[in-house]
C-alpha cells in the first residue's frame, strides 16, 4: 500500500511542509533518505525519529534511531529494522523525525491516508512543497521562504527524489509473497517457528471466549515427563492468553495465586511460569519482534503480536529459552485440542481447586510416536507429601563462638525479616536481572534499623545465617527476644540451636514491612 504523508518542519513560520507519496514498506532508514532529499537536506548530521501516536493512540515519545555504526545510540528500536506499516497505521498516526543535534530541525510527519498503489506508477513522489528549508546550519538566519514558487518547487523535489524511486505493482507484491513463503519454508522445523506457529492459532481460536482462569488443565510432556499446568486467562477482557505453570515449583506457584487473590508478596518472586499473551505492535520488547522478525512474521490489527515470558523464582520476568520454548509448543499444541473439545460441548473441565480433581493429556512415546490420551488426576495425588525444609549449618564455627561470648543483652524485641526486594540486579549486560534478598533487622518499638544486608542470588541461605551473626555482632548484644516469619526460622533453624535466643515465629513483620517498602521507593 501507498502512505500520504505530510512532513511538516515544526516552530518556523511561514510555513515548509511537503505532501510525499511512500511504499508502507518502506524503512525508517528509507524514509530518512526520502526526507533529506525533500528538504534539500545534505545529510551532515545525527538524526532520530520518535513515534508519537500509533493506532490511534498518543505514545510517549518511542525512539527508532540509528547509532550510524558508532554504537551510541540507546534507540528503542533501529530504523533500517523498522517498517513504516507497523507503525503508521490508521489516518492521524504521526512521528517526529530529528534532524542536527545541532540546529535541532524537527519535522511532524502525519499519515494523512493510505491507497492503492497505481500499477506502473513509481514511488517516493512528492505532490506538493511549499516553501524551501532553511539552509544547513545555518540556525534558520538568512532565509528566504518566497524565493520559489510551489509547482517549481515540487517539481525540483521530484527530481532529487528520482534516483530512490522504484516500481510498486502487482510484480513487486508477488516477489516479495514469494521471499516470505521461501524464507518460511526454510525456517520450518525451527523451535521458535513452531511455538509462534501454535501461538498463532492459539489467538486465532481465542478461547477465553468461553474458557475462565480456574479451569486448570494439566499437560504431561512426552519428551521430558515435565507436569504443565495451564491456564487460560482474557475472560475478563483485559490481557489474554495462557500461562504454563511448570513442574512442581510452578503448581505450587498455581496454588497460592488462587488462594490468595491479594497476595501480600509479588506472586514474580516466586512463581514458576511461562506466560503466552498477545500484544500490540508497540508493546512489544526489542527482542520479542526480533523473534518474529527472524521467522518471517508479521501482523495487523490490536493485541494480535505474541509475546512470551518467563518466570523463574528470585529472577526477573525475562524472554523464554529453547528448552521452555518446546514445553510452551508441546502445552500449546494440547491447549488447542483441549479449548475446542470443551467449545462443542465435548468436555467439561473440572474447577480448580474446588473439584478436587483436574483433566489431564498425557503423551506416551510408542515405537517413535507420541500417543496423547485423556486422564483424571485427583489433586492429593498432584501435591505429595508435605515436608519441611531442612537446612544445614554453612557459616564458620568460629564466628558462631565469637557470638557466644557476647556477654550483653538487648533488651528490646527484634524483627528479623528476609525477603526479596523489587530492585533488579543484572550483573552483565545480556544478562537475566535476578531479584536481590533484602536482609532487615528492625528494633519492633521504635522501628529503628539495627542491621541490613543486600545478598545475590547464589548461596542464599549461607548468606542469610552468616548476615545474621554479623547483626549480632554489630549489635554487641545478645537479643532477648527475635521475631520472625516460618521460613526465615527454617533457614535460621541449625543455628538458633546453638545460640541463647528465644525466638518467635509471626506470619507478619510490621516494622520490617515499612522499611522494605521505603527501600523499594528510591
Amino acid at each position: 500500500m501507498i502512505y500520504q504523508l505530510k512532513a511538516q518542519l515544526k516552530d518556523i513560520r511561514p510555513p515548509v511542509w511537503r505532501r510525499l507519496l511512500v511504499p508502507g514498506e518502506m524503512t525508517f532508514a528509507e524514509l530518512h533518505g526520502v526526507l533529506q532529499k525533500a528538504f534539500d537536506w545534505e545529510d551532515r548530521h545525527l538524526h532520530t525519529f520518535y513515534i508519537t501516536k500509533t493506532r490511534g493512540t498518543a505514545k510517549q515519545r518511542i525512539e527508532i534511531g540509528n547509532d550510524g555504526g558508532a554504537g551510541w545510540s540507546d534507540a528503542d528500536y533501529e530504523e533500517h529494522k523498522e517498517r513504516i506499516f507497523d507503525w503508521l497505521v490508521e489516518e492521524g498516526d504521526r512521528c517526529l523525525y530529528i534532524y542536527d543535534f545541532g540546529d535541532y530541525w524537527k519535522h511532524e510527519i502525519v499519515l494523512e491516508k493510505i491507497i492503492e498503489p497505481q500499477p506502473d506508477a513509481v514511488y517516493p513522489v512528492c505532490l506538493k512543497a511549499v516553501r524551501v528549508a532553511p539552509e544547513e546550519d545555518s540556525m534558520g538566519e538568512g532565509w528566504n521562504p518566497e524565493a520559489i514558487e510551489t509547482k517549481e518547487l515540487t517539481a525540483m523535489v521530484n527530481a532529487k527524489l528520482a534516483p530512490l524511486c522504484k516500481k510498486v505493482g502487482k510484480e513487486i507484491k508477488k516477489k516479495a509473497r514469494k521471499e516470505m513463503e521461501k524464507k518460511a519454508q526454510a525456517t520450518q522445523g525451527n523451535v521458535w517457528r513452531a511455538l509462534l506457529e501454535k501461538a498463532v492459532a492459539f489467538n486465532r481460536l481465542a478461547p477465553w471466549q468461553w474458557m475462565d482462569d480456574d479451569e486448570i488443565f494439566l499437560v504431561i510432556d512426552p519428551e521430558t515427563n515435565e507436569r504443565l499446568y495451564c491456564s487460560v486467562i482474557g475472560a475478563l477482557g483485559q490481557e489474554h492468553g495462557m500461562v504454563v505453570y511448570i513442574g512442581e515449583q510452578g503448581y505450587k506457584s498455581l496454588q497460592y495465586l488462587l488462594k490468595h487473590p491479594y497476595p501480600e508478596q509479588d506472586p514474580v518472586y516466586t512463581q514458576r511460569a511461562v506466560l503466552i499473551s498477545f500484544a500490540d505492535r508497540n508493546e512489544l520488547s526489542k527482542k520479542d519482534y526480533e523473534l518474529l522478525r527472524s521467522q518471517g512474521m508479521t501482523f495487523r490489527g490490536k493485541k494480535q503480536w505474541p509475546q512470551f515470558r518467563s518466570f523463574i523464582p528470585g529472577y526477573y520476568p525475562w524472554t523464554i529459552s529453547e528448552e521452555e520454548a518446546k514445553l510452551v509448543t508441546t502445552a500449546l499444541d494440547q491447549a488447542l485440542d483441549v479449548a475446542q473439545r470443551v467449545k462443542e460441548g465435548e468436555l467439561s473441565l473440572p474447577v480448580f481447586p474446588k473439584d478436587g480433581k483436574m483433566f489431564a493429556r498425557v503423551g506416551e512415546k510408542m515405537d517413535g510416536t507420541v500417543i496423547w490420551r485423556d486422564d483424571a488426576v485427583l489433586l492429593s495425588e498432584l501435591e505429595g507429601e508435605k515436608k519441611t525444609p531442612t537446612y544445614e549449618l554453612l557459616v564458620d564455627p568460629k564466628l558462631i563462638k565469637m557470638v557466644k561470648n557476647i556477654g550483653q543483652v538487648y533488651y528490646g524485641s527484634v524483627e528479623f525479616d528476609v525477603g526479596y526486594i523489587n530492585r533488579p540486579v543484572q550483573e552483565k549486560r545480556g544478562e537475566r536481572p535476578y531479584f536481590p534478598t533484602l536482609v532487615l533487622a528492625v528494633d519492633a518499638n521504635s522501628g529503628l534499623i539495627i542491621h541490613n544486608d543486600l545478598l545475590p542470588i547464589e548461596n542464599v541461605v549461607m548468606r542469610v545465617q552468616k548476615s545474621f551473626l554479623d547483626m549480632l555482632l554489630r549489635l554487641g548484644k545478645m537479643p532477648r527476644e527475635i521475631r520472625m516469619k516460618k521460613e526465615t526460622k527454617q533457614m535460621l533453624a541449625p543455628l538458633l540451636r546453638k545460640l541463647p535466643i528465644r525466638t518467635m515465629e509471626v506470619s507478619r513483620i510490621p516494622a520490617a514491612e515499612h522499611v522494605r517498602r521505603t527501600f523499594e521507593m528510591f
